[in-house]
């Protein structure tokens, strides 16, 4: 998937310039695209609740990137259904990025079930009764 190299907004295939920043794509993002140190500011075994949060940042004006434990990277990767996904901006951004994450989740609770059992595996919360993990698809222990 492209990225632009400004926002840090992922594409899909066949788009070639940002629509907001009017930047040629690029198919990898790299560290000059944050300033200074990377942080992590949160993380979820939920890609798509990441990926809500780095759309949340977004729409904020601050750049950052998705990275996961298991094998994919912030720079030409996109995270797997698997493992841990961090949330990463710049250290600049770092206390505005937090705030606006947990202001966002104070006022959009996720729903988490009620009882639940940790993956031996992976470290995901799997619902009670599940067979297998849907992280990382491996069989939960009893």
């Amino acid at each position: 998937m492209p990225y632009c190299p400004k926002c840090g907004y992922e594409y899909e295939e066949g788009v070639a310039v940002c629509a907001d920043c009017e930047v040629k794509l690029v198919d990898h993002l790299t560290e000059e695209s944050f300033v200074g140190e990377m942080t992590e500011v949160y993380s979820s075994f939920s890609v798509a609740e990441a990926g809500m949060v780095k759309e949340l940042l977004y729409n904020e004006g601050i750049f950052s990137a998705l990275t996961n434990e298991m094998g994919s990277s912030i720079f030409g990767g996109v995270p797997s259904d698997a493992g841990e996904v961090k949330v990463f901006v710049s250290e600049t951004d770092e206390a505005r990025a937090r705030e606006l994450i947990e202001t966002y989740m104070e006022d959009n609770p996720l729903d988490e079930p009620d009882e639940y059992s940790i993956c031996g595996h992976c470290g995901g919360k799997v619902d009670e009764g599940e067979e297998n993990c849907p992280f990382c698809g491996e069989p939960m222990e009893e």
